[in-house]
């Protein structure tokens, strides 16, 4: 039995589909039992909603749950591993409503976050198959996001994401988009923040490192693990 009747590549000769879910849920309609035939339509019902989501596009619900707990697994994953003296945000949203995780450790002029998070899939990145990104920032707490962009300018050279992807390695190289370049912005944010880094009115400061829509759970496991591992080796001068 089968979500339908399309053969198994290699499937041994004496086998046979004649019996999918549906049939399945669909013969129990004719049981002589009124509450058999109620479960057989509502069964029905359900798995052809289930079937068209895995087989055509998600409903933006279905999209936001996923992303949350896929991030909430990827955080149980890598709060376990992380260098001692990283501290977890339990907050699972950004400031735009994404789904996020973020850690960072104390520094003796602030704090320095990684933060992995799902990007908004109306915005221009986010509608070109590549879903999730890593930011590393630098802060100063209570501070004006000018202080956060004078911090972020004096530790350019180390947040720039070609420098990550170096510490990180090849593996993590082959899941970044454009790992050769800094990972600024180009242009302004409209006044919202320092003009040349990604980063949020007082949230920091830094650089952006969008990962590959070939990237699955382990992947982001691996990256977020070693943007973790970066923070470790923040200059502290």
């Amino acid at each position: 039995m089968g979500p339908n009747a399309d053969p198994i590549p290699n499937e041994p000769s004496h086998w046979s589909r004649q019996l999918t879910v549906a049939g399945l849920l669909a013969s129990w309609n004719r049981s002589p039992d009124d509450l058999a035939r109620l479960l057989s339509v509502r069964a029905l019902q359900q798995f052809t909603q289930l079937e068209a989501e895995a087989t055509g596009l998600a409903s933006q619900a279905s999209i936001a749950l996923s992303d949350a707990l896929r991030l909430r697994q990827l955080a149980s994953m890598t709060q376990a591993t992380a260098p001692p003296g990283t501290i977890f945000e339990p907050k699972q949203r950004s400031e735009a409503g994404a789904a996020n995780i973020c850690a960072w450790r104390k520094t003796a002029d602030g704090y320095v976050v990684a933060e992995i998070q799902r990007l908004n899939p109306r915005s221009p990145r986010g509608s070109t198959g590549t879903p999730f990104e890593i930011r590393i920032m630098v802060g100063i707490p209570g501070a004006t996001p000018e202080a956060d962009g004078e911090l972020a300018d004096k530790h350019r050279g180390w947040l720039a994401r070609r420098s990550f992807v170096q510490y990180a390695g090849s593996t993590v190289q082959a899941m970044v988009v454009a790992p050769e370049d800094d990972g600024f912005k180009t242009g302004k944010s409209r006044g919202k923040g320092h003009p040349r880094y990604y980063g949020y009115k007082g949230g920091g400061q830094g650089s952006s490192a969008v990962l590959r829509s070939t990237v699955d759970l382990n992947n982001m496991v691996t990256a977020f693990s070693a943007a973790l591992q970066y923070l470790t080796t923040y200059p502290e001068q």
